[in-house]
């Protein structure tokens, strides 16, 4: 025998020692952060841990990390993702708030972004040579090696992002859809996106989810359940602490998990190096180690910020709530003084006969004395402006009928009223029609309000401040025409389900009023202090 042919196996025994991984890989992930900015220090430094043991590490995010405050909400997500660079994010997933500045700049966020965005269904429709045919604007998965191991990450987002982002950005002045977020093939998708990752030879698919718990689209427990070939889930949009094993379509058991919100854990998953998983929730108050780099970048965008946000624009003796003691959110499921007080805003600020804001628009509460252009940017976060239009009666009673359709549970389409006020029995089955976007289609035969009435000032009094109006009550009346005044989103863009979209916007006068701005008018018209009149709710809408 040929001497050489003798170490031949010996060669290739000790090549295969040298390329089998022996070190484990660690994944540290979040989801919903929504703007608390101080957590990526943390999870930047539990990083630096991670590394004195193992040179594989990543970082990862499920979304929504570019709007829920004023660091979002001011720079349009871009102080975000410049904080995010400087903590080295390998992938990400967009959750539906990267919407909320519009799709050009959730794209040219994607783009200044050092991590790689994934996403398996978003596309945008196209016409080339008077076919239509559908674009992916981002890769659906990516595949990493680790040592030995590849490892594939699938991005998948909610197709709720249609209605609970703005819709008008996904559609075209004639209705048209522009954009898909391939509501009836979610799952399919994701399954298609696996398959590949395995096809590329990956060993361990990590899927990046933006989902929640949304039946009515897609779901993650549902994603689970319809695929395979997915080792865990790690899940956004719901704000659930989730560390938990789901069986899927073949019956092997999945992973899902989630860090809850703005960084209350950090998501720490290892592989170890015969790829067995062990998925743990870090509280964040219990990781010590904060990177230096990342906390300065964190303290220079406050500072930048701070002048600006601290801006005190009146006080307050009471608080402007939104949620309970128990940290319940109220603002979707009933009044508020909070919902009074904006909504007021909205009809002062549009001289509309009627000022509506929902629910789902209503970010913070107000629990402190004064009140800084900071904690007003807090409540209205999305930048609109303010806008009227004209209603029936009976279109009138359609949006208040979108807004109880899902009482007793959380509905973002859910109505404070200004200059109206109505009563809704949620024992009554519920019959709002909705198209296959989950946008308003119609009301059927039942309807849960029983009671609505519109308040008619008396002459002279409309031009008041709304608590100082005198007048009477009138039943809203079917035929009559009404106007309604509130933020963009809901009365020009489609929000609400676009109930208002079936109504006829009426045109500028003049400079668009900014809704933060209208606040912040109002706040001054009442003398620089909320007047007592809002420290309790009003009684403008009952539930029996």
């Amino acid at each position: 025998m040929n001497r050489k042919n003798l170490f031949l196996p010996l060669i290739c025994l000790v090549l295969l020692a040298c390329c089998t991984r022996t070190e484990p890989i660690v994944i540290l992930y979040e989801n919903d952060v929504h703007c608390a900015i101080d957590g990526y220090a943390r999870i930047a430094g539990q990083r630096d841990i991670e590394r004195q043991q193992t040179p594989y590490v990543s970082i990862v995010s499920s979304g929504d990390f570019a709007q829920g405050n004023t660091a979002g909400s001011l720079t349009q997500g871009e102080a975000i993702v410049r904080i995010m660079n400087a903590v080295g994010y390998d992938y990400i997933t967009v959750g539906n708030h990267e919407f909320d500045y519009s799709v050009p700049q959730m794209q040219h966020l994607s783009q200044q972004l050092t991590a790689q965005t994934l996403c398996c269904n978003f596309s945008r429709f196209t016409n080339e040579e008077n076919h239509q045919s559908e674009i992916d604007l981002f890769p659906a998965y990516a595949v990493r090696k680790y040592g030995s191991t590849k490892v594939g990450f699938v991005g998948v987002a909610t197709p709720s992002t249609f209605r609970s982002s703005t819709p008008t950005y996904f559609i075209d002045d004639e209705g048209n859809l522009l954009y898909d977020f391939h509501q009836t093939d979610t799952y399919e998708r994701v399954q298609q996106a696996v398959d590949a990752a395995r096809g590329e030879g990956a060993q361990i698919i990590i899927v990046l989810s933006h989902l929640g718990d949304d039946p009515e689209v897609a779901e993650s427990r549902g994603l689970i359940a319809a695929t395979h070939g997915i080792d865990i889930v790690l899940d956004g949009h719901a704000h659930h602490l989730l560390n938990e094993r789901l069986v899927n379509d073949r019956g092997d058991s999945v992973t899902l998990a989630s860090t809850a919100t703005k960084f209350a854990y950090i998501g720490r998953l290892t592989i170890d190096a015969q790829n067995n998983l062990k998925n743990e929730l870090l509280p964040v108050s219990e990781c010590h180690a904060v990177n230096q780099a990342v906390w300065d970048t964190t303290l220079a965008v406050k500072q930048e910020l701070d002048a600006q946000v601290n801006r005190p624009v009146g006080t307050t003796a009471f608080a402007l709530i939104d949620r309970d003691n128990s940290d319940n959110r109220l603002v979707r499921t009933r009044e508020t003084n909070l919902g009074d007080l904006m909504a007021d805003i909205a009809r002062y600020s549009t001289g509309a006969n009627i000022g509506v804001c929902n629910g789902g628009g209503l970010r913070a509460g107000i629990y402190r004395e004064t009140i800084t252009f900071g904690d007003v940017v807090s409540i209205w976060p999305f930048n609109n402006t303010m806008r009227v239009t004209e209603c029936t009666g009976q279109q009138l009673l359609d949006a208040l009928e979108v807004g109880v359709a899902l009482l007793p549970k959380e509905n973002g389409d859910f109505l404070h009223v200004s200059g109206l006020r109505y009563t809704v029995d949620p024992r009554i089955p519920s019959s709002v029609i909705w198209n296959e976007n989950r946008m308003f289609a119609g009301v059927g035969n039942t309807r849960r309000i029983v009671r609505a009435e519109v308040f008619v000032p008396d002459n002279g009094e409309a031009d008041r401040l709304p608590y100082e109006q005198k007048g009477r009550w009138m039943p809203v009346n079917p035929d009559a025409s009404y106007t309604i005044g509130g933020q963009s989103y809901i009365i020009a863009c489609s929000g609400a389900s676009g109930t208002f979209a079936h109504m006829r916007l009426l045109p500028l006068q003049g400079e668009p009023l900014n809704d933060v701005a209208a606040v912040c008018n109002y706040i001054e018209a009442m003398g620089g202090q909320i007047n007592p009149i809002y420290r309790q709710s009003q009684g403008r809408i009952v539930i029996k």
